[in-house]
């Protein structure tokens, strides 16, 4: 943890510490479980009385200049997180929870920070975790979605859209690889840190993928090239763990894009 990380904790303590709303708060995130880095935001566990989290953002939105002078401020998710950027472009992140969800937690992947009720987060996360047709199904079916949408987006002539379809097919192919080498959800962080959950050879195919201009031509290539990456290993992960494969919606797909674009993947 850097020096300006632990100035931004130890701030944020001495406010919310005087409120009296909050009961409990915890350092989660990747700096919660030991394993940040520099570039890692600070994000804070907020416990708060059953029905005052709405109150609380309030609150919070209005205070945060206590900790430093803030450049964005905003509640997200209804008021159940409240997203902050302060000067330095130090970013802190606190989420607030009721005793109800304290299940939904484990403890070994938090650091107290104080407590005034004597709350214990129940949750545990389980000690391994593998891949199964419930993960992997969904990631296989948007990428054929999004894929298939390629037409659409092309014959309007959309192309700095198709390639923002390539960067979504490359975020399914991440999730992918993350269940290829069973990181569970709750271990992935934040989605600015990806690297060092995949291997080697899976961060080089990555690299090697083409890159990509607003043109017809690169953004169907940056396509082409996601999908022979992502369909084989999807579907040796698939058979690997007993995953029925979607035949239909595969061949449905590549025959769509044959007759609109002729494209063959």
């Amino acid at each position: 943890m850097t020096p300006e990380q632990q100035q931004l904790i130890d701030g944020a303590v001495r406010w919310l510490e005087t409120n009296p709303r909050i009961e409990a708060l915890w350092l989660a995130g990747s700096l919660g479980r030991g394993q940040g880095d520099v570039w890692s935001d600070v994000d804070l566990l907020a416990l708060c009385a059953p029905g005052s989290f709405a109150d609380l953002a309030r609150e919070l939105v209005a205070g945060a200049d206590t900790i430093a002078p803030s450049l964005l401020v905003q509640p997200l998710f209804g008021g159940r997180v409240v997203n902050m950027v302060l000067e330095g472009w130090q970013r802190l992140d606190i989420s607030l929870i009721e005793p109800a969800d304290l299940s939904r937690y484990d403890a070994g992947w938090l650091t107290r920070l104080f407590d005034r009720a004597g709350a214990e987060p129940t949750g545990r996360y389980p000690d391994s975790y593998a891949a199964m047709p419930q993960s992997v199904l969904p990631i296989v079916n948007e990428f054929l979605r999004v894929l298939g949408l390629a037409p659409v987006v092309a014959g309007r002539g959309e192309y700095v859209l198709l390639m923002a379809g390539c960067d979504q097919l490359r975020r399914l192919t991440i999730d992918l690889m993350l269940e290829e080498n069973a990181v569970p959800p709750w271990a992935r962080g934040g989605a600015l840190s990806r690297m060092p959950l995949l291997t080697g050879a899976q961060n080089e195919s990555l690299f090697a993928l083409p890159p990509l201009a607003p043109t017809l031509e690169s953004a169907l290539a940056g396509h082409v090239a996601l999908a022979g990456l992502f369909l084989p290993r999807a579907r040796a992960l698939a058979a690997r763990i007993g995953a029925v494969w979607p035949e239909r919606f595969e061949q449905g797909t590549r025959d769509h894009l044959r007759a609109a674009l002729g494209v063959t993947i």
